[in-house]
């Protein structure tokens, strides 16, 4: 086999499971200073997405003791790839269907948001006129009847444009992860 490039993702894990399930009760036990409170799925997403960019050869590298790894290495990695790729769809899927939503209520929110913005701007029309005393067009006309138009449309555009940006970034770490390499690193024993 060649030479491993890139670079890679570290995750220890005490036993397999705890790639996508954790036991908290663990810390009552005196031997639970490494005991996991959060899956490492979920750490490992959360590597990935505190990343500028993963390169295309970037890997994940699991440490775990040879008990855990078990005598078939190669087996256990194959069973963890495959965990992390059914997860990686599963909450590709869910992340899909929250953006989905946005977009939704983006649009929705869109039929109270133009009646407001189109009543604000005319209010806000109406009191800039010449005949208008100086203090209400400030006050009224450049100011309270502008600021409610905008808030009609404030919360649509937020939803349709920015809501949106960090589902667009954890899908693209999420396709990552769908096809990031998978590697065992049996940890000597530790003292």
């Amino acid at each position: 086999m060649g030479a491993v490039t890139g670079v890679p993702v570290v995750v220890r894990l005490r036993r397999p499971e705890e790639m996508v399930t954790v036991d908290p009760a663990g810390l009552l036990d005196d031997d639970g200073d490494d005991t996991r409170t959060v899956p490492a799925v979920e750490e490992i997403l959360s590597e990935v997405l505190s990343r500028r960019r993963v390169g295309r050869r970037d890997r994940l590298v699991l440490e775990m003791p040879a008990s855990a790894a078990g005598p078939d290495v190669a087996a256990t990695t194959a069973r963890l790839d495959r965990a992390l790729r059914r997860w990686a769809q599963r909450r590709l899927e869910g992340v899909e269907r929250e953006a989905h939503v946005l977009y939704r209520q983006g649009l929705a929110s869109l039929r109270p948001g133009l009646p407001l913005f189109v009543i604000g701007l005319l209010l806000s029309t109406d009191f800039l006129a010449p005949d208008v005393p100086e203090f209400f067009q400030n006050l009224l006309g450049n100011g309270v009847f502008l600021v409610i138009a905008w808030v009609g449309l404030w919360y649509p555009l937020d939803l349709l444009f920015f809501a949106r940006l960090p589902l667009r970034r954890e899908r693209r770490a999420l396709d990552t992860l769908r096809t990031m390499p998978v590697e065992i690193r049996v940890l000597a024993r530790s003292g």
